[in-house]
């Protein structure tokens, strides 16, 4: 649609003004020509730039594959709960560990739980989950999605062994003794340049909207925990992403869980 739109409106509408005003009734003749040249390179600019971008998706794939190729084999009834800043690349690191154990991950596969259990759309569990309008003193929606939540997590950890990110997982099973909690944050800086990478942020406003996220997390947090999201003292391990590197992020988690795990 797009190179359609640029080719029959703006530049043969352009290149018609421009060769016409200079040459007279023969522009005409050449402005479909100079439209299809300009449309051929746009095409070529964004195929580009779709090639570039399955490039990345590929060797995030590959990085799975290979990972999960190794898997470590865990004696115990375990569960894995990673809060992480936005940015920080705490839900690769889950996902790469989930699958390096051979155990199942949760994250966006909440929300169809929460779904079924309370009815409401995935659409809308997706945009309201973090959440936490206390505007009602009553009983109201983020109430109920968390309750069901609450209700999901502890099920899920007491049937599996599991990775979980987000959702104050790590304050729902506070007192089960087989849960690792793990927070994972890094800098700023990194935090944009992942943040416009893999999630598509625009760089001059990337830290602002990276903020924003994270104040609404912490504020959800502490909405439904009375706990502060960033203090250390709620996690077992607490990790700079930046220091590390994502995979070896994971393979410390790994190292120390096998450890206890014997």
């Amino acid at each position: 649609m797009i190179l359609s739109v640029a080719r029959d409106v703006v530049f043969i509408g352009t290149a018609m003004i421009i060769l016409a005003s200079i040459y007279g009734v023969v522009g005409l003749l050449f402005s479909a020509i100079i439209a299809d040249i300009l449309t051929f390179i746009l095409t070529i600019w964004f195929t580009l730039g779709f090639y570039h971008k399955a490039k990345e998706r590929n060797a995030y794939s590959t990085s799975l594959e290979s990972i999960s190729n190794g898997k470590t084999i865990i004696n115990n009834h375990i569960v894995i709960t990673i809060s992480r800043e936005y940015g920080s690349g705490g839900r690769y690191v889950g996902q790469l560990l989930a699958k390096k154990l051979g155990i199942n991950f949760y994250d966006k596969e909440l929300i169809k739980l929460i779904a079924k259990d309370t009815g409401f759309t995935e659409n809308y569990i997706e945009n309201n989950i973090e959440s936490s309008n206390s505007l009602n003193s009553f009983y109201n929606n983020d109430d109920k999605m968390f309750a069901s939540e609450t209700k999901i997590i502890k099920n899920l950890a007491k049937k599996e062994s599991c990775v979980i990110v987000g959702r104050c997982a790590d304050y729902i099973l506070r007192d089960n003794k087989s849960t690792y909690k793990v927070f994972i944050f890094n800098s700023m800086k990194e935090k944009i340049k992942r943040a416009v990478k893999y999630y598509g942020l625009k760089e001059d406003n990337a830290e602002k909207e990276i903020d924003k996220i994270n104040k609404r997390r912490a504020k959800h947090y502490k909405h439904y925990t009375n706990r502060n999201w960033n203090d250390y003292n709620n996690y077992d391990m607490v990790i700079n992403a930046d220091k590390l590197g994502i995979e070896n992020t994971v393979n410390v988690i790994e190292n120390i869980i096998v450890k206890m795990d014997k």
